[in-house]
């Protein structure tokens, strides 16, 4: 396996732009279909939804364990400023796989982006506003007349959260900070909330923060997805499930023994704190599946998630694009409701 960092910060690429953001990575490039013992390897290439962070030590697990090499896979992990530079990275070719906020997959295919959502790694949303412990506000709609902090990636996922609380754009004062800035512009006291994911949490120490889900307020769309670009997934359908595959059962490992999965990560990322990193991925994996996906392959794609998010984005953010959730998601990985071998939700 072979890391190609682009920075050293932290999980976040929507996540960031909302932040997790986030988290994790691995693609194809050259080489052959073929599986794993006694044949060569086939290259591929995966950029993650962000800057590495303990969110994306499901995938390192993934390869320590051995997944990816069963498979017949040697993958090249890269991370990226975030889930806009990755759809935009796979959907040219630049890297196999990715891993990128579903609403920006929704919105990006909706501007004619050759990619698809191929499965689901995190099905449950993670984002939400963080507002200080002592601020008296307790829900979304106590946001009205107060600064939320966001970047430009998910600025309109934050509108659609904020109409189903009740509030229009206009009823919050929006900072539009750059990824990298986000956090230190809500710790630095600059805007009353930030709207990110959950897994900040760690890094918001200095300004005690609850976080006001939006799934609470009705929107939750699924949260990190498996990108892909449609051309590879119908030329190269079994190359992709066996990258699924290895990359689910990564997450079902890393929720059974998160510490090795730490290791693993840190093994390569030594810069990474051990501490920090486990809270992040802790985090984390609490959003692996919906309520829609209970008693599902985990993995398998919840139509009525990607529906739903839909018509949000539609109602809030001016989506133009089909109403069909198949021209956004594709199912044929685990047909006939089988699963990849990674368990249910």
């Amino acid at each position: 396996m072979a890391v190609v960092p682009f920075s050293r910060t932290g999980w976040g690429g929507v996540v960031a732009g909302a932040v997790l953001g986030a988290v994790l990575m691995a693609s194809v490039g050259c080489g052959t279909d073929g599986g794993s013992s006694g044949e060569s390897l086939t290259e591929v290439t995966y950029r993650g939804p962000f800057v590495t962070s303990g969110g994306d030590a499901p995938l390192y697990y993934a390869d320590e364990l051995g997944y990816f090499e069963e498979e017949g896979l040697d993958v090249e992990i890269r991370d990226s400023k975030g889930s806009g530079q990755t759809i935009t990275d796979v959907g040219n070719g630049g890297s196999d796989f990715g891993m990128a906020a579903a609403t920006n997959l929704v919105m990006a295919v909706a501007q004619g982006q050759p990619v698809i959502g191929a499965a689901t790694y995190l099905g449950r949303s993670s984002f939400g506003f963080f507002v200080p412990k002592d601020s008296g506000i307790k829900s979304i709609k106590a946001l009205r007349g107060r600064s939320v902090a966001v970047t430009a990636l998910v600025e309109q996922n934050m509108y659609a959260a904020l109409t189903a609380a009740g509030l229009a754009k206009s009823d919050v004062k929006v900072i539009v900070a750059d990824p990298n800035a986000l956090v230190t512009t809500y710790l630095s006291g600059k805007a009353d909330a930030m709207y990110t994911v959950r897994h900040f949490v760690p890094q918001t120490q200095r300004r005690p923060a609850e976080v006001l889900m939006q799934s609470d307020a009705g929107f939750n769309p699924p949260d990190y997805v498996l990108v892909v670009a449609k051309e590879t997934l119908r030329d190269r359908p079994q190359r992709v499930r066996a990258f699924a595959r290895a990359t689910l059962r990564g997450f079902q490992a890393a929720k059974k023994d998160p510490e090795a999965a730490i290791k693993a990560i840190t093994a390569e990322h030594p810069e990474l704190d051990p501490e920090q990193s486990l809270a992040v991925l802790k985090s984390v994996l609490g959003f692996m599946c919906s309520p829609a996906q209970n008693g599902r392959p985990y993995g398998e794609n919840a139509p009525a998630d990607w529906t739903s998010t839909i018509e949000a984005l539609k109602r809030t953010a001016g989506l133009r694009g089909p109403d069909d959730g198949g021209a956004y998601y594709d199912n044929s990985l685990f047909e006939k409701g089988e699963g990849l071998g990674s368990g249910t939700c």
